[in-house]
């Protein structure tokens, strides 16, 4: 009676950089990481477990990692092999600083940064050499026979210059305290700026985050004033422009009735904070869990409880995007724009994609 209803729970999906229409990764809640490889009904378990988000090196993508939960993260230098997954957390895990069920990570975007991968606790944390030394790793830290804290498993350290604190949810950094780092996203177009947001609403820039881990300067750019003070879910970042972003916020209006909106348009000019314009336009009241930005075209795609909608460039209404997705959660959007591909991970219809225009 449930031929042809696909209910897995993906968190999001990663895409090669060098085979993004044919090989996949994609984290499952309570059922590990699958792998797409050009098949819709065939996609091989690479590791078990509770999926998160995953990654693959930007320059080989034999070289991979998955998440768990929390601040648990695997990588794999043989094509996803099972068997050769191994240990690389233990840094954060072993560290005071909680995070999210599934924190956010990114493997860096940029070929000549392609090691490093960051991940957001209550601080941002970066390894440059995937973790640490694959025969190394290989031979300590495999990740069914060791334990997820073992010292030597990893070698992710705490970026920021510690002004005024590195933590990005501390009180020291004034208002909006508390909650986790919510989001990180950097572009492919160089090597230092990244964005940073929290779960209260907090919004960083830093334009070296690839140098010396504590000498990396952080900005706070939110301004507290048209911005709501909610859980942001995603940030895209204009290739173009690494200071230009659009930002997509959870949570609804009624409890930030002065500062309403779920997705703006965001303008920092270097220093203090950056200029909010609210796109929301006619979007229903209710979370926007994802955003991207195809920007070949400049439309923007919003995901939510119910789907996706898309704004076109130089418009002001939102309408539904594309056609056949059913009614469901849409907890990750991954963009590939040069390929005009939309993917889509559902929480409970597994995985779409989107042909663009």
């Amino acid at each position: 009676m449930n031929n042809g209803l696909s209910t897995l729970q993906f968190q999001s999906l990663s895409a090669s950089a060098q085979r993004p229409q044919s090989l996949l990764q994609g984290g499952t809640q309570d059922n590990g990481t699958f792998q797409y490889n050009g098949s819709p009904v065939v996609w091989p378990q690479v590791i078990y477990g509770d999926g998160g988000l995953s990654g693959f090196n930007a320059a080989n993508d034999a070289v991979r990692f998955n998440t768990f939960t929390g601040q648990a993260n695997d990588a794999n230098f043989r094509n996803g092999d099972p068997d050769k997954w191994v240990i690389i957390s233990a840094p954060i895990l072993s560290s005071p600083e909680g995070a999210f069920f599934y924190p956010p990570i990114i493997a860096d975007p940029h070929a000549a940064m392609a090691g490093s991968i960051f991940q957001g606790s209550f601080s941002v944390w970066r390894t440059q050499d995937w973790g640490g030394n694959q025969a190394l790793l290989e031979a300590n830290c495999p990740e069914f026979t060791t334990s997820a804290t073992k010292a030597g498993c990893g070698d992710f350290v705490v970026i920021g210059n510690g002004v005024p604190s590195t933590q990005l949810s501390a009180a020291a950094w004034g208002s909006r305290p508390g909650g986790a780092v919510a989001w990180l996203t950097r572009t492919a177009q160089n090597t230092g700026t990244m964005w940073a947001a929290t779960s209260a609403g907090r919004v960083f820039v830093t334009d070296n985050a690839n140098a010396a881990a504590a000498t990396v300067v952080w900005n706070r750019v939110d301004a507290g004033t048209n911005d709501p003070d909610r859980a942001i879910s995603a940030i895209a970042v204009d290739p173009v422009n690494p200071h230009h972003a659009w930002i997509s916020y959870n949570g609804y209006n009624v409890n930030t009735p002065a500062r309403p909106g779920h997705v703006f348009e965001v303008t920092w000019s270097g220093a203090g904070p950056a200029t909010w314009v609210d796109r929301s336009f006619n979007l229903p009241d209710f979370p926007i869990t994802a955003i991207a930005r195809d920007d070949v075209r400049g439309d923007l795609y919003a995901a939510s409880d119910f789907g996706v909608m898309m704004l076109p460039a130089g418009t002001a209404t939102w309408a539904v995007a594309g056609s056949g997705l059913p009614m469901v959660e849409v907890a990750g959007l991954t963009m590939i724009s040069d390929q005009r591909i939309l993917y889509a991970a559902t929480h409970g219809r597994s995985a779409w994609r989107l042909q663009l225009p």
